[in-house]
């Protein structure tokens, strides 16, 4: 479990040292769906998969498994992963019985079919915080893949909306709060820069 966990923390890294702007991103969401694709793949795929992975492909498959186990396992967090084949796309029965239960759909063709599909997933598995993927597969689309985290808690100290202006732009939507003293702030210093921490406890 701890290889699964430094190798997806390695995959952010090696995003963010990408990130030229602004992004949010959390490779605990595409890394055990890279995983399960490796564990099935071949050639010069799982070669570049393993890559991206940081993890031989032989072991990519369990790896996954125990880390979405983990995922469940946290207090708040909903996961979970959706993959979806053409129909002229078959799978080695090994590998599809790996997959979690209920991760794996049929695309139909009928690209507005299979986008509504797809929406449906995504609110169902976010209670419709996510209600639209906003993708319609090609009718000769083979393979489709998705991830969805929703974390949700209450704060010690709860946090209100703001809308207005922050560093020098305006009409910038987030989120603020007020808290006695700074024990829980920190400042790191990196390669990127400065980067502010500030520790919040749940409720």
């Amino acid at each position: 479990m701890h290889a699964a966990v430094r190798a997806a923390n390695r995959l952010t890294t090696r995003w963010a040292a990408e990130v030229r702007a602004g992004t949010v991103f959390s490779a605990a969401g595409v890394w055990p769906l890279l995983a399960l694709l490796a564990d099935g793949a071949a050639g010069a795929a799982r070669e570049e998969l393993e890559e991206a992975l940081g993890l031989p492909a032989g072991q990519a498959g369990a790896a996954a498994r125990e880390f979405l186990a983990m995922l469940t396992g946290i207090d708040g967090l909903s996961s979970d992963l959706g993959l979806w084949t053409a129909r002229f796309v078959e799978l080695r029965e090994e590998w599809a019985a790996g997959l979690p239960v209920g991760a794996h759909g049929v695309l139909t063709g009928d690209a507005a079919a299979d986008g509504r599909a797809l929406d449906a997933w995504a609110a169902e598995r976010t209670g419709g915080v996510i209600g639209r993927v906003r993708v319609e597969p090609a009718p000769d689309t083979s393979l489709v893949v998705a991830s969805a985290l929703l974390l949700g808690t209450d704060w010690e100290v709860p946090f209100e909306g703001h809308f207005g202006s922050w560093l020098g732009r305006h009409d910038r939507a987030g989120l603020v709060r007020e808290v006695m003293g700074l024990d829980g702030v920190a400042v790191a210093r990196t390669a990127a820069g400065a980067v502010t921490r500030v520790v919040c406890c749940a409720g």
